[in-house]
């Protein structure tokens, strides 16, 4: 075992959406990333080829992946938001880290280090010293009591904002919104940590979305997008140099991605042909009344849910619509997985089918119009198949211990958490990656 004085302080970084041709060809897309390439691509070590994301590619599911090292079938997120065909939540998503495995955050903790998160998905209740959880209400400043309230130690959004201003809560994806994450990671590392570290290393978690919602609502390749990369790319910069300050360079800086994104060209409506088959019942303003079968979207795919599995004609009919889809070469489907098969891949083992889009296709949850359409939800998406090479995400590291200009090959995003664990000196014993270094 190593002694607390010895071993490193480790800062885990997610820019959402991150794919590995932004790193890597910069000149190209005529993009400038001079922190990321000084510190990991001249002074780090990297996955050029990029990682494979989990089963579906969707910010939550692979957010607890990245801190677990499991699969969505194992840690039990298995969708950004919660199944809830009628609105019963109120559109909630999976904001709390699972129960069902070990996690960075708490294993980090029982192993001498300080525990720190500011704004990662899948934090809320996350066993740490100092968390700050990805969380939002109605994104209004009424969202601050709530974090306030969800932090560990209750009371520090309330003591942060007097000083960097008012807490971006989940709904703020903007570019000012990561300013506030930024400030906000800063100010836990300098009021925080920075006195503890003295004694033991801290593991802190941060995160970044900007990229992410600008492709989103501009496109994979916009200008916006790029704005928004090249902006995090600083604050970036300024998080590294200031965790290798504090710790006197006896730190490890790891930055990854939960997945990459591509253009959506169409939009496709499972639940309609579902509704047309009498397994969904809607009012004149397509409010679900009752459903027996329901396919909630997850960008590129979608899981159908039956609510009765002895349901044998419910079951009947949802095949038929199935094989409807499979047949129509203009359906935007690539291919069904049943449940089982569905497991094996990692995701979705309540799922009785499973679709998956071809490239393109974003998949939506509407009940009335068009099954297909040219009008856009979103101009790019994820949720696509791990298999697609568009979907996969990045990962880079740096610090003590890590060599330079080295290129670790294909690695898989359940790998991250097991890798950082053992430089943290312990083994996560139900991850069901492996350490890469």
């Amino acid at each position: 075992m190593i002694s607390n004085d010895k071993k490193p302080s480790v800062l885990l970084v997610s820019i959402d959406a991150l794919k590995p041709e932004f790193i890597f060809e910069q000149e190209r897309l005529g993009i400038s990333l001079p922190n990321i390439k000084k510190y990991f691509i001249e002074n780090g070590t990297y996955s050029r080829c990029g990682v494979r994301s989990v089963f579906p590619t969707f910010t939550y599911p692979c957010h607890q992946s990245i801190i677990t090292g499991t699969n969505p079938a194992k840690h039990g997120i298995f969708n950004n938001g919660i199944f809830d065909p009628k609105g019963i939540h109120n559109g909630a998503w999976h904001w709390f880290a699972s129960e069902k495995v070990d996690n960075l955050w708490k294993a980090s903790k029982e192993n001498g280090y300080v525990s720190a998160s500011v704004a990662f998905p899948t934090s809320v209740c996350a066993e740490g010293d100092f968390i700050v959880p990805e969380f939002w209400w109605d994104g209004t400043e009424f969202d601050s009591y709530f974090i306030n309230a969800l932090s560990k130690p209750q009371g520090i959004i309330s003591k942060m904002e007097k000083e960097i201003g008012r807490y971006a809560g989940g709904l703020d994806l903007t570019e000012e919104g990561d300013e506030q994450r930024f400030k906000a990671t800063m100010w836990v590392l300098k009021n925080k940590i920075q006195e503890l570290v003295k004694d033991k290393p801290f593991f802190m978690t941060s995160y970044f979305a900007s990229f992410d919602e600008m492709a989103h609502v501009n496109g994979v390749y916009s200008k916006e997008a790029a704005h928004a990369l090249e902006k995090i790319d600083k604050m970036l910069g300024i998080l590294i140099k200031e965790v290798h300050e504090i710790t006197n360079d006896n730190v490890v800086v790891c930055v990854v991605s939960d997945h990459g994104t591509l253009d959506n060209e169409y939009n496709i409506n499972p639940n309609m042909l579902l509704k047309e088959a009498g397994l969904i019942d809607v009012d004149e303003c397509g409010n679900i009344i009752s459903w027996k079968a329901w396919a909630q979207r997850a960008g590129g795919t979608a899981e159908i849910r039956v609510k009765d599995s002895e349901d044998a004609e419910t079951i009947d009919k949802l095949k038929k619509v199935i094989e409807k889809m499979t047949s129509d070469e203009e359906s935007g489907i690539l291919e069904v997985l049943d449940r089982e098969e569905a497991k094996k891949r990692g995701g979705f083992p309540l799922a009785e089918f499973v679709l998956v889009a071809k490239k393109g296709y974003e998949i939506r949850e509407n009940v009335l119009g068009d099954y297909c359409t040219t009008k856009l939800a979103q101009k790019a998406q994820h949720g696509y198949s791990e298999n697609f090479e568009e979907m996969k995400s990045s990962f880079l590291i740096e610090g003590k211990g890590i060599k330079s200009k080295q290129d670790i090959g294909e690695m898989n995003l359940i790998d991250i958490a097991p890798t950082l664990a053992n430089i943290m000196g312990f083994v996560l014993s139900q991850a069901e990656g492996k350490n890469i270094l």
